[in-house]
């Protein structure tokens, strides 16, 4: 194994698997990213002309590229037949296809699952959606900020007393895409098994953030309360959250009676443990302020590698607060190499984040670099029975990039 976990050399979980891919921006291409991470061929299918619109999201192209790496773009003119029929011909010959068009869309591009699924009746078909069928907002855009602030993460987001706040990560479009991906898999699987020949998944944006907010909405459930924000700190473990040192906060997670202890250790104030007010966990959340005005001018007076350094030794939870520049720099982000760049011939290296799993059999793959719009074009196509001449004459009429 490298550093990272991952073999030398091993079997590709999704290899000889196809997936077509119309999607765009964020939770779509990030699901087909993973897909073809694990070995599934990813043919993306993009206007002519514009391309997926991260394309033209700044900057660029590094905004495109975090999540279209391991995909072969084909541009094609869904609003003209030939080009609709292109694409029906490559769903053919697919396992699976992902669409996180607006609603309607892809029936009127001829690419509604009733259509589709009657010319391969094996296919995986899966539409990202943004609160699906049924749903009184069913034909309503969905953007990442609106989910975040539908499902109640943007309300449990921000500072104590402060405004609800957007995540900074798309995290509606990532748990989307997380589901997704998960659920092909588990359809792919089923069919392998003959349970079923084909399938048709909805993942609604909505619905899965929602599902995310697990233990949040626990709260809600047993008290009767709205989740409070807290900023940086957690409504029942102390300590635990953001503390300010010398020189720039860290994290510190003393969130069991070791880890309580060894905090006390680490900042040489033994005395602590013998304090009635925070005998318990329930009793130094109690009296977190009282335990707050103890320890922060302590924390205060060193600096924060000191402290990490203290809390380290006494196997306490502490880290420092990157950002997404400084994060590079860390020792465990270097020795697993998270930090990928893959090669492109004719224009700049791409810089990608290496796929996270690490299997010990099986492997994952970085193949193909984030590509120009209609860069396999060609290839794709010829592969699916076009000729040359047939293609250029496409190109002519302008159904191809």
């Amino acid at each position: 194994m490298d550093a990272a976990g991952r073999t030398e050399s091993g079997a590709l979980p999704l290899e000889g698997i196809t997936v077509v891919d119309l999607t765009q921006v964020v939770a779509g291409p990030f699901t087909t990213m993973m897909l073809g991470d694990l070995g599934a061929e990813v043919i993306k299918i993009e206007a002519v002309g514009r391309g997926d619109r991260s394309r033209s999201i700044q900057p660029n192209p590094a905004y495109f590229d975090s999540v279209n790496r391991n995909k072969h773009s084909v541009a094609l003119d869904l609003k003209s037949d030939a080009g609709q029929r292109a694409a029906q011909r490559l769903i053919a010959d697919a396992d699976v296809f992902v669409e996180s068009t607006k609603p309607g869309r892809a029936a009127a591009f001829n690419l509604d699952y009733e259509t589709v699924s009657e010319l391969n009746p094996e296919l995986i078909y899966c539409s990202i959606v943004g609160f699906g069928r049924d749903s009184p907002y069913e034909e309503l855009p969905a953007w990442d900020m609106l989910i975040q602030g539908m499902s109640g993460i943007m309300s449990i987001t921000g500072e104590e007393g402060g405004e609800p706040l957007w995540s900074g990560l798309p995290s509606g479009d990532l748990i989307a895409g997380s589901y997704a991906s998960q659920s092909v898999l588990a359809a792919l699987y089923a069919r392998e098994r003959g349970r079923i020949d084909g399938e048709w998944i909805e993942v609604p944006m909505l619905d899965a953030a929602i599902s995310w907010l697990t233990a949040r909405a626990g709260h809600t459930f047993g008290s009767g309360d709205p989740f409070p924000r807290l900023g940086t700190h957690h409504p029942s473990i102390v300590p635990f959250g953001k503390y300010e040192c010398a020189d720039r906060p860290i994290i510190v997670a003393a969130g069991t009676a070791d880890f309580w202890r060894g905090f006390c250790r680490a900042i040489d104030r033994p005395e602590l443990l013998d304090d009635d007010r925070f005998a318990t966990m329930d009793d130094r959340v109690d009296n977190r302020a009282e335990l707050a005005e103890i320890v922060e001018p302590i924390l205060r007076g060193e600096e924060s590698d000191y402290w990490i350094d203290r809390f380290h030794a006494e196997d306490v939870p502490a880290g420092p607060i990157y950002d997404t520049k400084s994060v590079w720099d860390d020792d465990h982000v270097q020795r697993r190499a998270l930090h990928k760049t893959m090669e492109r011939d004719d224009r700049a290296d791409a810089d990608v984040i290496d796929h996270p799993v690490h299997f010990t059999a099986l492997t994952t793959q970085l193949e193909v670099a984030p590509e120009r719009l209609g860069e396999s074009t060609d290839s794709i196509l010829e592969r699916h029975g076009y000729s040359p001449e047939e293609i250029e004459t496409l190109r002519e009429e302008g159904v191809l990039e």
